[in-house]
C-alpha cells in the first residue's frame, strides 16, 4: 500500500552579505540524502529551500502547506527561525518542527522546555537521523532514531548519536543532483559551501567546528569535489567559501586549489576562494595560497593566531598548535607577495591585558602589516567554553549582544550572541581597555593604513614597543581635543557593548547602515572625520603627540623625518580611503596634487618594512614624490 506523500520544506537563512547570499547547503544536503537513499524518494515533495530572511507572515505563507518543516540553526537565524517556528505551530499544530544546526544544544532539555512548539532536535551530522524521522511520518515513534531529543508525555527523551560515518562517498551533492536548481535563477551574487572532508583534529575550547572537534578527518571523494567546483563554475558562483576545518591539511588539497584556479581560467568563476588555513602545515598553506593569487582568485591566508599567550593557549587547548609554523607562514607569505590576515580574540580565558597588547607586538614584529580581525569571545551551545563547570572555573562573564551586520526587519526581531564581558584573568575594566587597544590599533595602523607610517618610523628609531606608542593615544592630554573625542567615543562603544543589548545597539560606533552590512569602530570614525573635514585636524594633532614622544627620547633627531612621514602618511591614507567602496555614500576630501618633496627615504624604508626586509632610515636629496 502507498504511503501518503509528505510535504517537506527546509530552510536554512543565511546571512546576506550586500547583494550575495550563501546556497542553503547544510539542508540541501538533507534533501539530497532522502531523494538518494529513502524507501520512496517520490513520497516526499520538496519546495525550494529557504534561504533569505522572512517576516513572521512570509514565514506562515511560505511553510504554511508543509506537513514537515525542517529548521538548521545557527548565531544569524535562530530567534527568527524560532519565531517563525512558534507561529506556524499556533496555526497548524499537526505540523512537525524539526531542528538541528549548531544553535540546538547537546543538552537539549531545557532548550525544548522553553520552546514547546518545537517536537525534535536532530543532534550531529543530521542527514541519516533526519530521513529515519521522515519515513516514521505521520506516525511518532522516534524510539530506534539515534541522535533526536524531544518531549514526550512530559518527560524528556534523549537519544544519543550513532558514530560518525567514515564513508562519505553514500552522501550526495546538493549541487550535483538538483536541489538547488529552482533557485539559480535568482538574481544574486551566490556564495557556494564547498565541503571537501569532516572532521577537526583539535580541540579548542570556544569552537564548535560541526561537534566533530578532536576527531579524524574523513574525505568526500575526489571526484565529487571536482564536479561540484565545475558545478559552481558553471553557474557563475562568484565566491566559494570551504567548509572544512583545515584547509590545507591534506596533501590533495593543493590538487583542490589547482583545480579551483583551471575552473576560473575555463569559466571565469569563481572570483573568490575563501578557506582556514590548516594549524600546523607550513610550505603547504603557502603553495596553496599562491596557487590561488596567481589564478586571479581574490584569496587570503588567514592566520588564525587568536592569542600568542602561553597560558590561555593551555587555557583553550590550542597548545598544541604551534606558534613558529604561524610565524614561518607570515614569513613565506611575505617573500611570495600573498596577502595575511590574522585573526585574535579578544576575552579569551588566560588572557590579560598585558598579554594581549605584547601578543600584538609579537604579531607586528612577524610582519603582520596588513590586518587584524579582531573578534569578540563567543560561547557557542556545544563548545567546551559554554560548560558551567568552565566558566566558573575561568570566572567567565558574559553579556548578550546583537549580531552585527542584521538589521531587525518591521517586526522587530534580532539576532544576538553571548559574548565573554570578563573574566578572571580579564577584569571588567581590563576588558574595556584591550578593546580600546584594538580599536585604536586598528584605527592607527591597519585601516587604510592611516598612521602607519609615522608609527612605523618612531618605532623604528626609538625601539619603543608598538603598543606603548599605541597607548599614547588611549589617554592623549586635554591640549588634543580631537584624539580626546576619539578615545572616550571607543571607550564609550566598548562599555556599551559590556552592558550588552540593547544598550550596545544606541549612539554605538558598532552599526549596520543595511542588512548584511556593518562598519567596526575604526572605520565607522574615519568616514566621521571624513565628513566633517577632520582628517587635517587629526594629522595635526597626531603628529604633534608623536613628535613631542619621539624627540623628548631622541633629541638629536631631526623633525624633519617625522614631518615627512606625516605627509607622506597622509598622502597614502587619502588614496587608500578615496579607493574604498563604502556601501553609503560619503564625503570624500579633494585630491591633493601638489608633489611632495621628501628629504629622507620613507617611502623605500615603508615598502622594504612591509616586504619583511627592513632597510635603513636615510637622509636623501629632497627628492618630488608625484601626487
Amino acid at each position: 500500500m502507498k504511503q501518503a506523500s509528505c510535504r517537506v520544506r527546509l530552510a536554512q537563512i543565511s546571512q546576506c552579505v550586500g547583494d550575495s547570499y550563501y546556497l542553503p547547503y547544510s539542508v540541501g544536503l538533507l534533501q539530497a540524502y532522502i531523494q538518494g537513499h529513502a524507501s520512496d524518494p517520490t513520497r516526499y515533495l520538496f519546495e525550494p529551500p529557504i534561504y533569505q530572511r522572512l517576516s513572521l507572515q512570509e514565514g506562515l505563507t511560505a511553510f504554511g502547506a508543509a506537513d514537515v518543516v525542517g529548521l538548521s540553526l545557527y548565531v544569524w537565524n535562530e530567534l527568527r527561525s524560532l519565531a517563525i517556528a512558534q507561529a506556524l505551530k499556533a496555526q497548524h499544530p499537526e505540523q512537525w518542527i524539526v531542528v538541528g544546526g549548531p544553535q540546538v544544544p547537546d543538552q537539549a532539555e531545557a532548550f525544548l522546555r522553553a520552546h514547546p512548539y518545537v517536537d525534535v532536535c536532530v543532534h550531529g551530522p543530521g542527514e541519516i537521523p533526519f530521513l529515519q524521522l521522515l519515513e516514521t511520518w505521520p506516525a511518532t515513534d522516534w524510539r530506534e532514531i539515534a541522535g533526536l531529543s524531544y518531549v514526550r508525555e512530559g518527560a524528556f527523551v534523549h537519544q544519543p548519536q550513532a558514530p560518525r560515518p567514515q564513508d562519505l562517498a553514500p552522501f550526495p551533492s546538493p549541487y550535483l543532483t538538483g536541489v538547488f536548481d529552482p533557485i539559480m535563477a535568482a538574481s544574486h551574487r551566490w556564495i557556494g559551501l564547498l565541503e571537501t572532508n569532516r572532521g577537526c583534529p583539535f580541540a579548542c575550547t570556544y569552537c564548535d567546528w560541526g561537534s566533530a572537534i578532536q576527531s579524524k578527518v574523513y574525505r568526500f571523494p575526489m571526484e565529487r569535489v571536482e564536479a561540484e567546483l565545475e558545478w559552481m563554475a558553471q553557474n557563475k558562483v562568484w565566491n566559494i567559501f570551504t567548509c572544512d576545518a583545515n584547509f590545507g591539511i591534506l596533501p590533495r588539497d593543493v590538487e583542490i586549489a589547482r583545480y579551483a584556479a583551471q575552473m576560473k581560467q575555463q569559466y571565469g568563476y569563481p572570483q573568490a576562494f575563501q578557506n582556514q588555513t590548516a594549524k600546523n602545515v607550513t610550505g603547504r598553506v603557502v603553495e596553496i595560497q599562491k596557487i590561488l593569487t596567481d589564478a586571479g582568485l581574490t584569496a587570503y591566508a588567514a592566520i588564525s593566531l587568536q592569542t600568542v599567550d602561553v597560558a590561555t593557549l593551555k587555557a583553550i587547548k590550542r597548545d598544541n598548535i604551534s606558534l613558529a609554523t604561524y610565524q614561518e607562514i607570515q614569513n613565506m607569505c611575505l617573500s611570495q607577495g600573498i596577502y595575511s590576515y590574522t585573526d585574535m580574540i579578544m576575552g579569551l580565558p588566560g588572557e590579560t591585558y598585558t598579554s594581549f597588547v605584547q601578543g600584538l607586538d609579537t604579531i607586528i614584529a612577524h610582519g603582520q602589516h596588513n590586518k587584524v580581525l579582531f573578534h569578540n569571545a563567543t560561547i557557542l551551545p556545544n563548545a567546551e567554553m559554554a560548560n558551567p563547570a568552565y566558566r566558573q572555573a575561568h570566572g567567565i562573564e558574559t553579556a548578550v549582544v546583537a549580531l552585527p551586520g542584521i538589521v531587525p526587519l518591521e517586526d522587530g526581531i534580532p539576532e544576538l550572541m553571548e559574548i565573554i564581558v570578563a573574566t578572571a584573568s580579564l577584569p571588567r575594566e581590563d576588558w574595556l581597555r584591550s578593546h580600546l587597544f584594538a580599536w585604536l590599533l586598528n584605527f592607527l595602523y591597519y585601516t587604510h593604513r592611516m598612521f602607519q607610517l609615522p608609527l612605523m618610523v618612531t618605532h623604528h628609531v626609538t625601539g619603543t614597543p608598538m603598543h606603548q606608542l599605541i597607548e599614547l593615544f588611549m589617554y592623549p592630554p586635554e591640549r588634543y581635543p580631537l584624539l580626546t573625542g576619539i578615545r572616550n567615543a571607543l571607550w564609550d562603544t566598548a562599555l556599551r557593548l559590556q552592558r550588552g543589548y540593547p544598550e550596545s545597539q544606541s549612539n554605538s560606533l558598532l552599526f549596520s547602515p543595511y542588512d548584511g552590512v556593518y562598519m567596526t569602530p575604526d572605520t565607522t570614525l574615519q568616514i566621521r572625520l571624513g565628513n566633517a573635514g577632520q582628517i587635517d585636524a587629526f594629522f595635526r594633532e597626531a603628529g604633534e603627540l608623536l613628535m613631542r614622544y619621539t624627540l623628548g627620547l631622541r633629541s638629536d633627531l631631526s623633525p624633519a623625518l617625522l614631518e615627512d612621514a606625516l605627509l607622506l602618511s597622509r598622502r597614502m591614507f587619502m588614496r587608500m580611503y578615496r579607493a574604498q567602496k563604502f556601501p553609503f555614500p560619503v564625503s570624500l576630501p579633494p585630491v591633493d596634487e601638489t608633489p611632495l618633496m621628501l628629504r629622507y627615504n620613507l617611502q623605500a624604508f615603508y615598502h622594504s618594512v612591509i616586504r619583511g626586509q627592513p632597510i635603513a632610515l636615510e637622509a636623501q636629496t629632497p627628492t618630488p614624490l608625484p601626487a
